[in-house]
């Protein structure tokens, strides 16, 4: 079938709105009505990043502000999604709607995992008893050099080698990262397990001591949401929406400073009690983190865009 002949039968299906959870002009090429999720503006703050190419920006510029333009509702994680999408594409405020993210539901599906259960499923990894955990692809925005030269730092300032575990994809930064390791005597410190299954991820959560997350991106993330919900110690970069999506169930570091990101790592590698505290908000926090009160939120904002498409035909 021709991309027009499938437009005309997408028209034909008498669609009230579409739900687009990433940013995209479909909706607007195809006079439907949409809803539209932008995650964020980053390439605004890091033009530079070498994973913001020259094409990837235009291409963000161009798609992002009109798909947000041309769309009845646009949702984002956090307010300052909102405040940018304002200050960048002149996206007015009153346009956009918050949904902070959820975890992916094999969290839920397996969160009442048991640590038996847990270091069986590990058992063929042959990890460390007790190690610090980093799920994240290798971009340069994830931010592993500083992570790595942190724990060189702890070893040196406390004579106490901190194993980190790794899994994601190897992207652009990767050969640079394992030269690093090599270069910091870290090999016996870290290990990279590649990709994992959805169950394994969640038996590292369980396993690990904590979560470190020293992202260089937001808003806001979902590795920190896993951790709370599963009860992991999050500790996480303090930048973007960040700090206010942890609030008071993790510990906060700048992503940008060695000793901050080193100190924080070796607390909660000494502080069971600090750990405990932690876990206990994270419970708390973790009442809110449920897909009943997700799936209303967007059911509102449906219910909204519907209402509002009403008005302009009427």
């Amino acid at each position: 079938m021709k991309k027009n002949d499938e437009t005309l039968k997408l028209r034909g299906c008498n669609i009230e709105i579409l739900i687009i959870p990433f940013p995209s002009l479909f909706g607007f090429r195809n006079n439907i009505p949409y809803i539209v999720s932008i995650p964020d503006l980053m390439h605004k703050y890091y033009p530079n990043f070498p994973e913001y190419s020259l094409k990837e920006k235009l291409r963000r510029n161009i798609e992002y502000k009109n798909a947000a333009k041309y769309s009845v509702l646009t949702v984002v994680d956090s307010q300052q999604g909102v405040d940018d999408l304002y200050n960048f594409l002149k996206i007015h405020k009153e346009k956009s709607r918050i949904i902070p993210y959820l975890p992916p539901g094999y969290i839920y599906a397996n969160k009442d995992m048991d640590l038996k259960t847990a270091t069986k499923i590990l058992k063929k990894y042959h990890l460390p008893e007790k190690f610090i955990f980093y799920p994240a692809q290798f971009w340069h925005h994830k931010n592993h050099m500083r992570l790595l030269k942190a724990l060189e730092l702890i070893k040196q300032k406390y004579q106490i080698r901190i194993p980190l575990v790794l899994v994601g994809a190897p992207q652009e930064s990767y050969n640079k990262i394992i030269k690093l390791i090599s270069r910091l005597n870290l090999t016996e410190q870290v290990t990279h397990l590649g990709y994992v299954t959805n169950t394994e991820i969640v038996a590292l959560y369980k396993k690990s001591l904590a979560l470190v997350f020293p992202s260089l991106l937001g808003p806001t993330n979902i590795p920190p949401l896993e951790a709370i919900v599963l009860g992991t110690p999050v500790i996480c970069s303090n930048i973007f929406g960040m700090p206010k999506q942890i609030g008071d169930a993790g510990l906060l570091f700048d992503p940008f400073n060695l000793e901050d990101i080193a100190e924080n790592i070796y607390k909660i590698w000494v502080d069971n009690d600090l750990r405990l505290r932690l876990i206990d908000k994270e419970h708390e926090k973790a009442k809110d983190l449920i897909l009943e009160k997700y799936a209303r939120k967007w059911e509102l904002v449906i219910e909204e865009a519907l209402e509002k498409i009403k008005k302009l035909t009427r």
